[in-house]
């Protein structure tokens, strides 16, 4: 008789840390200290001046005066000539465009652009053309409209020549890609309005500027969705390929780039909308279209500006929907034709051609223009249309205003609370407590939640900041992002959640996501300098509006992906749908949550710092000033406060999750 031995099954211990070592009472020990020290010496210990480099703001004009003296007399030698260069190309391509666009007529431009949508993308996407030349017309911005499509199609094209060729090498060498990232998260990490100084500098103002602030802005996505598509391609059908014979560039060009062309699509939508999202920025630097529309409007005329935003969100929204129609009816994954089909597709192109050219032809010969309308009468009705929407626009701007209306009774007060119960205390407390516990307190902070290279790189990111001599500016911007990044979270982590159980919330909550985060970052703002007057909170709301579905959506993705056999088991066991969430769910969601809130700070702070322009203070305030007023050095200091911030944030919240990760493994 056989005797049967149990093997035990091997348990893994897990190692229970003393409560005095857990993050949380560790974080709030470091904070009341720090709030001891604040109660004790506030006010008596700011950044000391003689650990504040003076004279850089001086040396910073007249290395400005001395560039552009160089720049007049061309006296510059290659370096110059090789930035006026390509200023010079950039004017030309964004005037070419323009003009193209001028010359087809605006009864071109639309039949060309609605047929291109139909023809490539299916009949929504023609649909969602069409939709987008209406609001163009009947808002009356038809010339705005094209010359901020032609300043898109330049910096658009520019930026996949650039990163298209950079992502494909990325993907193809993993060296080369990690050499890569930290310019790619530099570029991600400092809000775009800080990039305006450096580019003014070397680029001037006028479209040339425009296009390379929207560069830097739109090349990242670029690079790393592509990157991505290439490395996503199935291994055994790259070592097929290489069995049979076939060279490195026969290997990219036969099997890579067509595997990965829904990839590659979608880079060119992120890349749009990144590009889009930069209209009303450059608008600042000569951008010109709608982004000047916006930024004139915004104190002068703000149901204008408002109008002109809307159109934006109404290109962004066409454009994203005809690249994902397009990335959908070209993926070779789906889609297999037949020498009939491609026939016809064939027959299809010949006519689209054929029916734009007999439109300009038309066009041409009826004298129609490149604005719309032409004639008197169509005219006269599209003024009517604007001058109506205006109004409306401009009666709710009055209704949200009126002390006495009810949506005053609830912005009001709740701006009031954002400002003396949350930014008031933590902006005292930031600003005016003693600079070394403030410095030391964050520093143990990041050690704390994050590790010891995230807490390096806070030290140095912040001395940094005071040797500038922006300590309390910088600890003034700090304060509406923490506070802007707790309300965002809040929000996002419980719409994230809800939607993630409720298919009906995911549904509706979808559009939302999709304006908010098409709109353009300053249009945000404008309804709130009416519906919270005080000056420091639009800017933190608008922050928060920016935010927080990046945090909803990534936090409803990591619910949606916990694995099944995990729900199961719990399910098993007798937890009910409320603890299977709490206890299951939400736990081995926590490394997309931490994401979300990641992206969510980068994100507010790119908004934040734009508040500046209303008057919320801060680095902002110094950027704006430096553009508006000319104050070169004043403007790059703040500009290189919010990139060492920026940095510091992102370190701290992007560590934090690593040391999750481990903690799991």
């Amino acid at each position: 008789m056989t005797t049967v031995t149990e093997t035990p099954i091997a348990v893994p211990v897990v190692a229970h840390r003393p409560w005095w070592r857990g993050k949380i009472v560790q974080s709030g020990a470091i904070v009341a200290g720090m709030w001891i020290a604040y109660r004790g010496w506030g006010g008596d210990h700011p950044w000391p001046n003689g650990l504040v480099w003076n004279q850089l703001t001086f040396k910073l004009d007249d290395f400005q005066a001395w560039l552009i003296e160089k720049r007049l007399t061309g006296g510059g030698g290659l370096v110059f000539s090789i930035f006026d260069g390509f200023r010079i190309m950039c004017d030309h391509l964004v005037a070419w465009f323009f003009d193209a666009l001028t010359w087809l007529t605006w009864l071109g431009t639309a039949v060309a652009g609605t047929l291109l949508a139909w023809r490539f993308g299916g009949l929504r996407a023609g649909g969602w053309a069409l939709g987008a030349f209406a609001a163009f017309a009947v808002t009356g911005l038809w010339l705005e409209s094209t010359e901020t499509l032609a300043l898109m199609l330049t910096a658009v094209g520019l930026s996949l020549v650039i990163g298209v060729p950079l992502g494909i090498a990325a993907g193809r060498s993993r060296r080369f890609g990690r050499w890569l990232t930290p310019f790619l998260d530099a570029a991600q990490i400092v809000p775009a309005f800080a990039y305006l100084m450096p580019v003014v500098l070397f680029f001037s103002i006028g479209y040339a500027a425009a296009v390379v602030a929207t560069m830097i802005y739109a090349i990242p996505p670029c690079i790393r969705i592509t990157a991505l598509g290439i490395r996503r391609v199935p291994v055994n059908t790259v070592e097929a390929a290489a069995s049979m014979g076939a060279t490195r560039r026969q290997m990219l060009g036969k099997v890579q780039l067509p595997l990965s062309r829904r990839m590659l699509l979608l880079g060119l939508n992120q890349t749009i909308l990144f590009a889009l999202s930069m209209v009303v920025i450059a608008g600042l630097i000569g951008g010109g279209g709608l982004g000047a529309v916006v930024n004139s409007g915004l104190f002068s005329n703000p149901a204008l500006a408002i109008l002109a935003g809307a159109v934006i969100v109404v290109m962004a929204m066409a454009l994203d929907r005809i690249t994902e129609s397009v990335a959908e009816r070209t993926d070779p994954a789906r889609r297999h034709l037949d020498a009939p089909a491609k026939r016809r597709l064939r027959l299809q192109s010949l006519g689209v051609a054929g029916v734009i050219t007999a439109t300009v032809v038309v066009a041409k010969l009826l004298g129609v223009s490149g604005d719309f309308p032409d004639y008197s009468g169509v005219r006269q009705r599209a003024v009517t249309a604007q001058e109506w929407l205006l109004g409306q626009i401009q009666t709710v701007l009055d209704y949200v205003q009126d002390p006495t209306s009810f949506v005053f009774q609830i912005t009001e007060p709740v701006g009031n609370f954002i400002l003396t119960e949350l930014l008031l205390p933590l902006q005292g407390f930031l600003v005016e407590a003693p600079w070394f516990t403030t410095l030391g307190g964050l520093t143990l902070l990041a050690l704390v939640v994050s590790g010891l290279r995230p807490a390096v790189t806070t030290l140095l990111m912040l001395g940094l900041i005071g040797f500038l001599g922006v300590w309390a500016l910088a600890m003034d911007t700090l304060s509406q992002v923490l506070v802007a990044t707790l309300i965002a979270v809040l929000i996002g982590i419980g719409l994230g959640v809800w939607a993630a159980e409720s298919r009906t919330v995911s549904r509706a909550l979808r559009p939302v996501n999709d304006v908010l985060q098409t709109l353009p970052q300053l249009v945000y703002i404008i309804p709130f300098i009416y519906l919270m007057p005080v000056s420091i909170v639009p800017g933190i709301v608008a922050g928060v509006l920016y935010a927080f579905p990046v945090v909803s959506r990534l936090v409803e993705r990591g619910i949606k992906d916990v694995a099944p056999d995990a729900v199961e088991a719990a399910g098993a066991f007798g937890a009910t749908r409320r603890q299977v969430l709490v206890k299951v769910k939400v736990p081995l969601a926590g490394d997309a949550i931490m994401l979300g809130v990641n992206q969510g700070i980068i994100m507010v702070l790119a908004v934040v710092v734009i508040g500046g322009l209303v008057g919320s203070g801060g680095l902002g305030y110094e950027v704006a000033q430096g553009l508006v007023r000319g104050q070169f050095g004043q403007g790059v200091i703040a500009s290189v406060a919010i990139l060492a911030l920026g940095i510091t944030l992102d370190r701290v919240t992007q560590g934090s999750r690593s040391k999750r990760k481990e903690s799991m493994e």
